[in-house]
């Protein structure tokens, strides 16, 4: 059966009802926006494949996937995407959940828990100044010029430290104060 949807860009896409699942389809501006995401991740340390997953389920008028549409819409094979998805379930940055009679996996970002993620990419940013800390201590006298760098970044990381639990507390109030 083939379908055709009107998205929010006015664009028609066509789509058709394959073994009871809607095969989606991206518009050109989807895709050019996957890709761009998808390289932006890939620039911050993510492999490819995890990258154009999780650009693909952020940039998809569909909350939820399947792994069958994550691999059709990204062109990658079974391994690739089998890997990506444990990859980034492992890394709590996407989600999944199933359907009663239904054997699937429905893939979603996780970006609906992004203040606690956030929180926790903090905390790990945090422990690290820790850590530094000490390697400042037992660093030569020597070494003056990287020994100030490392200061000042301490010194930086510390002060985020300080500041950015205000600045949360007030966004979430300006945010609660708007609804």
């Amino acid at each position: 059966m083939v379908l055709l949807i009107q998205n929010q860009e006015n664009h028609i896409l066509l789509a058709f009802k394959n073994n009871n699942m809607l095969s989606i389809q991206l518009s050109e501006t989807q895709k050019e926006l996957i890709e761009r995401c998808g390289v932006f991740f890939e620039q911050t340390g993510m492999p490819p494949a995890e990258s154009r997953i999780m650009a693909l389920l952020v940039v998809c008028d569909e909350p939820e996937l399947t792994f069958d549409q994550v691999r059709e819409l990204l062109m990658i094979s079974k391994s690739a995407t089998s890997n990506a998805i444990n990859n980034l379930l492992m890394a709590q940055q996407i989600v999944y959940r199933t359907r009663l009679g239904d054997r699937k996996r429905y893939f979603s970002s996780n970006i609906l828990n992004w203040e606690e993620n956030m929180v926790v990419e903090l905390q790990k940013l945090f422990r690290i100044t820790n850590l530094l800390k000490e390697v400042h201590a037992q660093r030569t006298p020597d070494t003056v010029k990287f020994n100030n760098q490392l200061g000042n970044f301490i010194g930086f990381m510390e002060y985020l430290h300080d500041e950015l639990p205000k600045l949360f507390q007030q966004w979430q109030h300006k945010k609660n104060t708007q609804i």
